[in-house]
């Protein structure tokens, strides 16, 4: 993922308009983290800038579900139908050498999805103090004001924009970069063909997600005091890989003429609705700074493998097949899904082994 370098882009005579814009905006009702987080209203901004609209984003963003990703790659999810996110990373503190490659792409009229070292980054609560990593925005504009972004934390009344200084310190907070490219042309798809390409691979992959999310309830976490980090660690998870594929998912399905296509959109959406309510407890919690705190969410989860079955049923039934029963988990995956999210958005170079969760005594 490091080191990438872009080929060449000829020059446009007129670059897209960017905007974080609810009214057009995928599900965006009351904040960007309806359905999408801070890192896809980046991408769905781009999108929208090609011509994309709320149908075609969806489609566009939605992929088979592997809610608890099984790869080695702990940053998000970025191959998907309409386009590709290619990431450049730095060592902490070496950002600085990436910014010739943002001031050059938004030079050509291209936007930059920046994920600024907090340590570095002008404003964050971090700044000084850690190198976290929990943040994204879309840099859309370089001139002599500053660097122009869109920011689903700054304010409604001024169109989530904000202007910030270049100075050295926000050169070194570069320090991960990232280029929406191979973006293919707007294509609006029936929800029937939506759902033969994403369900049948979808059917295993959600049956070992849920057994994953029940292990972590039962047998890896008991409720008791969790670590900020890990705590922090789960809202990344839940709001920015489960309840994007499952709040994508549901709107590829919606508006079908197959009766059975729209219980599957409307099952993935009730359990979108789900992780969001788990995900914004957590981060709700986060403020109290005590580790003692967490358990209030514990059984949330249980309410989102619930969820989870629902769907899951739903999909069988679409699909024609009998559910097969449950399978076994030790909840091995999730938890090194949940270690390796924590560690490359908070480790600042922490070995995965020392972010421990507290197992059931």
């Amino acid at each position: 993922m490091s080191n990438h370098i872009p080929a060449p882009r000829a020059a446009t005579a007129r670059a897209p308009e960017y905007a974080f814009d609810p009214t057009v905006a995928l599900g965006w009702k009351s904040i960007g983290l309806d359905g999408l987080g801070c890192f896809l209203r980046s991408v769905e901004a781009v999108l929208v800038g090609h011509g994309y609209g709320s149908r075609e984003i969806a489609q566009g963003l939605a992929v088979p579900l592997e809610l608890v990703r099984r790869g080695a790659w702990f940053g998000p999810m970025s191959e998907f139908p309409a386009c590709t996110v290619r990431w450049h990373l730095t060592e902490l503190g070496d950002g600085a050498r990436q910014w010739p490659l943002v001031a050059e792409t938004l030079g050509d009229g291209a936007p930059v999805v920046l994920m600024p070292d907090g340590y570095h980054w002008a404003g964050d609560q971090y700044q000084g103090l850690e190198h976290f990593h929990h943040h994204m925005v879309l840099a859309h504009r370089l001139d002599e004001g500053g660097l122009h972004l869109l920011d689903t934390d700054a304010p409604a009344a001024e169109g989530y924009r904000r202007t910030v200084e270049v100075d050295d310190e926000l050169r070194r907070s570069c320090s991960r970069v990232a280029l929406v490219e191979d973006i293919a042309p707007p294509r609006a798809r029936s929800a029937e063909e939506m759902a033969e390409a994403l369900l049948p691979s979808s059917l295993p992959a959600l049956a070992e997600d849920i057994a994953e999310l029940r292990a972590f309830h039962g047998r890896v976490w008991s409720g008791g005091p969790l670590s900020t980090l890990v705590a922090k660690g789960i809202d990344v998870l839940v709001l920015g890989d489960i309840q994007p594929q499952l709040f994508l998912l549901g709107h590829a399905l919606a508006e079908a003429d197959q009766e059975s296509v729209r219980r599957v959109s409307a099952a993935a959406l009730t359990a979108a609705a789900r992780a969001q309510k788990l995900g914004l407890l957590m981060m709700g919690l986060h403020r109290f700074q005590a580790e003692g705190v967490y358990g209030v969410a514990h059984e949330e989860i249980s309410l989102l493998a619930d969820s989870l079955d629902g769907l899951l049923d739903e999909m069988h039934r679409w699909h024609g097949s009998e559910r097969p029963p449950a399978v076994g988990a030790d909840g091995a995956h999730i938890t090194r899904r949940l270690l390796g999210e924590t560690q490359w958005c908070f480790g600042a170079g922490m070995p995965l082994e020392k972010l421990d969760i507290a197992p059931l005594g």
